[in-house]
């Protein structure tokens, strides 16, 4: 007789034990009732206990190894424990995970400071060649693209275009007529104490066209593209798209990466303009209301300021990262390994590698702007 036990341990990970004996009468049975649960928890971390079974054949194997494959074929990252150990030899180490130790609570010793560092020193050696290698590969694709526009995947390009710039539209209007209106009332508490009101449009028009609008743009993007892509691409990976695309002989770089990386970059400044256009608002809006500033006035006055310069070192500075913020993505989803949870670490790992990114960038801008202003100057 046999008896299995099934146990939820989180979200993305469950638990199943397997007691009593599997054997050439059981092995139906058992079988139909393992691949039932499985299809009933797709995507998920599986960890399969074997300590419970008294005794296990040649049929009880094989379902074992059944089990396996069904894991592999649903996306589940599967992890044996306590197999008996004549059971061992029969299974691939490389299709599943197999736990040796006696204890599964076992403490696991931490390694000391030098160990540490060298494992930090080896991760950051392993980054930087797949980031390198990575920038290598677009830079390749971009010129094949050049040289062969039909080989890019033009037929998807509106899509990626609507979803990275279209459909942001609403949250970027919002955000940026609120920041306006921030930048606004911060300047008129100042402003008001030296009767220098008119000032006000100076303030937020120039904060709003050279930082906080492709900043403040650079962040939705983020967390919408940057995050969409790094989930997309990481789905992919999981589910052996990647590995059927080379296959087929196409660049999964140049059919994937290159239209993302053109659409969000195009996409950028247009989200940009719009940013600049609201936070200016915003702040008319506020210099009416709190400073008795009317709108032809302050209008007026940020005609006299702001300079076609100023708005194009924004669009510059959105240019480029909508570049970065594409390509962070994609890199993130093509390093996917596992199942969703590791999907998930990607789509974090994505958001929060392109806000770095993007200031430290900000700042190397802001640096070029004020040592070599003569070139953006026209």
């Amino acid at each position: 007789m046999f008896q299995i036990q099934f146990k939820q341990k989180s979200f993305d990970e469950i638990l199943i034990e397997i007691n009593g004996s599997v054997s050439v009468e059981e092995a139906v049975s058992v079988n139909k009732e393992l691949s039932e649960l499985l299809e009933s928890q797709p995507l998920k971390n599986v960890e399969l206990n074997l300590g419970g079974l008294n005794y296990l054949d040649g049929a009880g194997i094989a379902v074992i190894r059944n089990f396996i494959r069904n894991c592999i074929k649903l996306q589940n990252a599967i992890t044996l424990f306590n197999i008996p150990d004549g059971a061992k030899r029969f299974l691939d180490r490389d299709q599943c995970s197999i736990y040796d130790g006696k204890n599964t609570l076992e403490e696991v010793e931490e390694p000391d400071f030098a160990d540490q560092i060298g494992q930090g020193l080896v991760q950051l050696k392993q980054n930087a060649y797949e980031i390198i290698t990575f920038l290598g590969s677009v830079v390749e694709a971009f010129s094949s693209g050049l040289r062969h526009p039909v080989s890019i995947k033009w037929e998807g390009f509106a899509k990626l275009f609507e979803k990275a710039g279209v459909d942001a539209v609403p949250i970027v209007t919002i955000l940026s007529l609120l920041m306006g209106a921030i930048l606004g009332f911060q300047a008129a508490i100042q402003l008001r104490k030296f009767g220098a009101n008119i000032f006000v449009a100076d303030l937020v028009s120039l904060s709003i066209c050279l930082e906080m609008g492709p900043l403040l743009t650079a962040l939705i993007i983020s967390g919408r593209s940057g995050a969409g892509y790094a989930g997309h691409v990481g789905s992919m990976q999981v589910s052996q798209e990647i590995d059927a695309l080379q296959v087929l002989g196409i660049d999964p770089v140049l059919y994937l990466v290159s239209p993302r990386i053109l659409a969000v970059a195009l996409a950028a400044p247009c989200l940009t303009v719009l940013a600049d256009v609201m936070g200016i608002t915003g702040g008319c809006l506020v210099a009416g209301f709190s400073l008795d500033v009317t709108p032809t006035a302050y209008f007026n006055q940020v005609q006299k300021v702001l300079e076609v310069s100023d708005v194009f070192k924004g669009l510059i500075k959105s240019f480029v990262f909508g570049i970065q913020i594409a390509g962070i993505g994609c890199f993130r989803g093509f390093q996917v390994k596992g199942g969703a949870e590791s999907v998930g670490s990607a789509t974090t790992s994505a958001i929060v590698t392109c806000i770095f990114v993007t200031t430290v960038t900000n700042a190397l801008f802001a640096v070029l702007f004020y040592y070599f202003p003569r070139i953006w100057s026209f």
